[in-house]
């Protein structure tokens, strides 16, 4: 009876434990099936834990919002009804509802029990969606956007206020038909409500000269009855702009430019010290006309100024500067032949030109820029003048030059540090400064001629020439 009484026990304490086993899986059970289970998503959405209703709500309200899209860090909101977007609520709803089915009744609860068992976790499941768009107005909204955001690269742009350039802009182009299977997926998914468009970038245009012509011509519409001749140019890039550059002005001071790489081309270094004496008295401010006739009277070593003129004359030809001449030397006021040349015989721009000397912006620029090329072992001068011109001879032309300290035209316009190798010269009505300014960034040329008839006062020119000057320094500061 004892041996009875025992497994009745034993029966009683396993049943026991068997229904409070059940019992409490139950209850668990009838819990777990309240709420979505671990891992389900619908559309990309994560909703276990969420009630039926709950995760339903959840993608109403996620299919009504917009798609955020960028466009190379801009925002643009893509709204359902531009695409005519229509999500199937009700497709959605008995998809769900047939998942669910299977996890009610006797089945769903020994299933529960076999995964508390065996410490099995439920399989993820998705849900499927139905969410349709119209293609064609998908492919209509990001023609727009194309049309809105698109940009060509842009060169500086030019602040005349503060003689300053703005950076140059990169262009950007969508690529639409990359950007559309982007942006369709996020239309479809409830959770990834964001696209990254595809953009293609090219980088900001180089320095081609309109941006630095627009801010010249802006400065010279403010001196209204000015004609300016101006040539700038980048000794590293070849970058040039010319205006009126191929225009007769006076050659005044600035054609000495000319007579001094004459000299150097007759004579050898070391220079006499005579020759040394009349170059520095030429070339500075004071405009010496003996020593400048003195020169003239050397090229050729026969003392006779006239003939020195021919042959400068005929070396210009040479270097294909065909609109500068000295037709007499300075003392000579007489105009002892006239010249006919390509910019002389113009008619549409007239800056009534001195007839015994005459050159153009682009003729004084063109030969600075000949002497600046030589210095570095290269260009037209050593290519034409091999044994009459060389690197050391160049420096010392620019040497020269740069020891003509004016303090006003384009050495005001540029920072106190800044060499410039350059001439200036004057007359009643036309007043010019030629140089080679060594900027930080870049060396470069700018010749200026102002010219107005009768009278052009100093203060007006000076102040134009340093404008011109610090526009031309900004622009080829500019990191490229």
């Amino acid at each position: 009876m004892r041996r009875k009484s025992g497994v009745a026990v034993w029966v009683f304490l396993i049943a026991a434990a068997l229904i409070i086993f059940l019992v409490w899986q139950f209850t668990g059970y009838r819990t777990a099936i309240r709420t979505l289970p671990t891992g389900m998503t619908i559309a990309g959405l994560p909703v276990e834990g969420l009630t039926r209703e709950e995760a339903l709500n959840a993608l109403e309200v996620s299919f009504a919002e917009p798609v955020e899209l960028r466009y190379a860090g801009q925002m643009i909101s893509l709204f359902p009804d531009t695409v005519g977007l229509s999500y199937d609520a009700d497709q959605t709803a008995a998809a769900l509802d047939a998942v669910l089915a299977g996890r009610q009744g006797p089945e769903g609860f020994v299933n529960h029990i076999t995964r508390f068992v065996l410490r099995r976790t439920e399989e993820p499941i998705t849900i499927p969606v139905t969410v349709t768009y119209s293609s064609e107005r998908l492919d209509g909204f990001l023609e727009r956007v194309a049309e809105q955001y698109d940009q060509a690269p842009a060169e500086p742009a030019p602040d005349v206020e503060t003689l300053s350039f703005a950076s140059g802009q990169p262009g950007y182009e969508l690529d639409a038909a990359a950007s559309r299977a982007r942006v369709a997926a996020a239309l479809v998914s409830a959770s990834e409500r964001q696209a990254e468009l595809v953009v293609r970038t090219s980088r900001a245009q180089p320095q081609g000269g309109s941006a630095l012509e627009e801010m010249l011509r802006s400065l010279l519409e403010a001196h209204p009855g000015i004609t300016a001749g101006i040539f700038v140019k980048n000794m590293a890039t070849g970058t040039e702009l010319a205006i009126n550059g191929g225009v007769a002005f006076d050659g005044l001071g600035v054609v000495r430019i000319a007579l001094l790489a004459e000299t150097y081309r007759v004579h050898a270094l070391p220079l006499p010290p005579e020759v040394s004496a009349w170059i520095s008295q030429t070339m500075g401010a004071a405009d010496d006309a003996v020593s400048a006739d003195n020169l003239l009277a050397g090229v050729l070593d026969r003392g006779d100024s006239y003939e020195g003129a021919q042959a400068l004359n005929m070396s210009m030809h040479g270097l294909g500067l065909v609109n500068t001449f000295i037709s007499t030397p300075y003392r000579d006021e007489r105009a002892f032949v006239r010249i006919a040349t390509p910019a002389n015989m113009r008619t549409d721009v007239n800056t009534n030109a001195d007839l015994r000397m005459q050159t153009t912006p682009t003729d004084m620029g063109l030969l600075l820029e000949m002497i600046y090329q030589c210095s570095q072992g290269g260009g037209s001068l050593a290519a034409l003048y091999p044994d009459a011109f060389s690197p050391e001879e160049c420096g010392e032309m620019l040497a020269v030059l740069s020891a003509n300290r004016t303090d006003s035209l384009i050495e005001a316009g540029v920072p106190d540090s800044v060499v410039v190798a350059h001439k200036q010269g004057f007359s009643n009505d036309t007043h010019a400064d030629a140089g080679l300014v060594f900027g930080e960034q870049a060396d470069f040329v700018l010749v200026v001629f102002l010219y107005r008839p009768e009278f052009l006062s100093y203060e007006e020119s000076s102040a134009l020439a340093t404008q011109i000057a610090a526009a031309a320094y900004n622009y080829f500061s500019q990191a490229n």
